[in-house]
C-alpha cells in the first residue's frame, strides 16, 4: 500500500477507536511439522525435521457508521529454513464507511474486488451508490493499485504499469430477478530483470529484460432469477475487447420437485483467459465446453443422495471446431450428512482415466467440549487417452483430528495427515494449534 494511502488508513483507523462500539477479533496459531530426506546428503537415511508456524488475524472495530477491518497472517520456520524464514501478509485493511447519507457505502485501503468481471486484491477506493425507493439500483465504482502478488508492502509496483478500475450496475426491480453489468480494466506488468543475452556480434552480454502490454478490457452480464422460492435460473456471458473473444459463458438451472428431489443442468463455456506476457503464453492451449447434469434425493434423517454426470468437449485448433472424440467424461456419486459422507467419483476419456473414493466423518466425543474427526481418500488413475496400456498409479490419503473446547472462545486442534503416492513412498505430517475469539460491546 502507498505509503500516503496507509498513513491515511492508520489515522482514520485511530479515530474509529475512539469512537467504536464493538470489537470483533479472532486469532488462530497454528505449527505444522514434518520431516523430508535431505537430497544435498550423500546417505539415503539423512532426513531433516521442519517445525513452520502459521498466525491469522482478524480484527474489526465497528461503530454506527464506521468501521476498521483487517485480515493477515504471519509465517515463520521454528525448526529447519524451509522458505522464507519469517513473512506476512495483509489480505485485507480498510475502513468502510456503511450507508452514509443513507445512499453510500466506502471502502478505503486494501480489499478484494467481487464486481463481475472485476476480481482482485487492490490497495484503493471503493463506492456504492444506491438509489431507487427500495434500493433497487445500486452502482458499484473501484479503483487502484494492484497489491503486490506476496501481499505485503515491499517492491510495491508502479501504478501507472499495475492498476485496476472498474464498475458494475445491479438492479434488483423485479421480484426475485437480479440483473448486473460489469466492466473492469486491468493492466499488470511483470518487473524487469537482467539476463545475458548475444548481441549481433555473438559476444555474450547483460541486458534489462522489461515487459509491456496493453490494458485488459473486460465487460459481463450476470442474470439471477428465483422462481416460487424454490426454482433457481442462473447465466452470465463475460467478453475480452481486448483480444475480441467471448472467453467465458455460464447457463444453469436449478429445479425442485415434490418428495425431496432436486434436478440440475448446467452449461460452461470456457476459453483460457491469460495475462499479457504470461509464461502460459508459451504452452498451447484451446476452448471447450462443459455439459452437466444431475438430481439428489434428501432423506428424513438428513442424508443426501446425490449423482450426476458431465462431459467436456475439447476444441481442436485446426479446425476451430469442437469434436466429439476428443471429450472427457466425469461421472460422480455419493451420500452427504452433517456427521459423515462418501463419494465415488470417474474420469474417463481424452484428459485421462481416474477412479476415486473418499470419505469423513465427524462426532462429538464429550459433549460440546471434545470432538474428532477423520478422512480418507484413494485413487487410481492414469493420464491421457494415449496411454491406455499404462498401469495405474494409486495414491491414498487420510486425516484424524480431534479438537477441545473448554470454553465457545477458545479451542485447540491436534491433527495428523498421511500421504502416499508415486512421488512419497510415505509422507506423514502433523498439525497442532489453538484458535481464539473475543466479541465485546465497548
Amino acid at each position: 500500500m502507498k505509503p500516503k494511502l496507509l498513513l491515511l488508513v492508520v489515522v482514520l483507523f485511530a479515530v474509529q477507536m475512539a469512537e467504536a462500539q464493538s470489537v470483533n477479533f479472532r486469532f488462530n496459531n497454528y505449527f505444522y511439522g514434518w520431516q523430508r530426506i535431505d537430497s544435498l546428503s550423500e546417505s539415503t537415511d539423512a532426513k531433516t525435521t521442519h517445525l513452520r508456524g502459521y498466525q491469522n488475524y482478524l480484527l474489526e472495530f465497528k461503530g454506527a457508521k464506521w468501521s476498521f477491518n483487517t485480515l493477515a497472517q504471519t509465517e515463520e520456520d521454528v525448526i529447519e529454513k524451509s522458505g522464507r524464514g519469517f513473512a506476512y501478509r495483509f489480505y485485507n485493511l480498510f475502513v468502510k464507511g456503511t450507508n452514509l447519507f443513507e445512499v453510500l457505502d466506502v471502502k478505503l485501503g486494501r480489499q478484494y474486488i467481487f464486481a463481475g468481471t472485476g476480481k482482485g486484491t487492490l490497495d484503493g477506493l471503493s463506492l456504492k451508490l444506491k438509489a431507487g425507493k427500495y434500493k433497487e439500483y445500486q452502482l458499484s465504482m473501484f479503483g487502484g493499485a494492484l497489491a503486490p502478488n506476496s501481499y505485503d508492502f515491499k517492491k510495491y509496483p508502479e501504478i501507472s504499469n499495475n492498476y485496476h478500475f472498474g464498475a458494475q450496475f445491479y438492479y434488483y426491480g423485479v421480484k426475485d430477478l437480479s440483473a448486473a453489468l460489469s466492466y473492469s480494466n486491468k493492466k499488470q506488468t511483470p518487473e524487469p530483470y537482467n539476463a545475458f543475452r548475444v548481441d549481433s556480434a555473438f559476444n555474450l552480454v547483460e541486458r534489462t529484460i522489461s515487459f509491456d502490454g496493453p490494458a485488459q478490457q473486460l465487460a459481463g452480464i450476470d442474470l439471477n432469477y428465483t422462481y416460487l422460492s424454490r426454482h433457481n435460473f442462473f447465466g452470465r456471458a463475460y467478453y475480452d475487447f481486448t483480444q475480441q473473444k467471448l472467453y467465458r459463458a455460464e447457463a444453469n438451472v436449478r429445479i425442485s420437485l415434490p418428495n425431496n428431489f432436486r434436478v440440475f443442468a448446467e452449461y460452461i463455456y470456457r476459453e483460457p483467459q491469460i495475462t499479457y506476457n504470461s509464461i502460459f503464453w508459451v504452452f498451447s492451449f484451446t476452448k471447450n465446453q462443459e455439459i452437466t447434469g444431475g438430481l439428489d434425493y434428501t432423506l428424513k434423517n438428513g442424508i443426501n443422495i446425490y449423482g450426476r454426470a458431465g462431459v467436456v468437449l475439447y476444441d481442436k485448433s485446426t479446425t476451430d471446431t469442437f469434436d466429439t472424440k476428443n471429450n472427457s467424461i466425469k461421472i460422480q456419486a455419493g451420500f452427504t450428512h452433517p456427521n459423515y459422507g462418501f463419494s465415488f467419483t470417474r474420469y474417463m476419456g481424452y484428459s485421462g482415466e481416474s477412479d476415486g473414493a473418499s470419505a469423513y466423518y465427524q462426532r462429538k466425543l464429550f459433549n460440546d467440549e471434545l470432538s474428532l474427526s477423520a478422512s480418507v481418500s484413494y485413487a487410481s488413475y492414469r493420464l491421457g487417452d494415449t496411454y491406455a496400456t499404462m498401469e495405474k498409479v494409486n495414491a491414498f490419503s487420510g486425516m484424524l483430528g480431534f479438537s477441545y473446547r473448554p470454553m465457545p472462545q477458545f479451542s485447540v486442534d491436534l491433527q495428523g495427515q498421511m500421504l502416499i503416492n508415486r512421488i512419497y513412498k510415505t509422507d506423514a505430517r502433523i498439525l497442532a494449534g489453538f484458535s481464539y475469539w473475543l466479541f465485546k460491546k465497548l
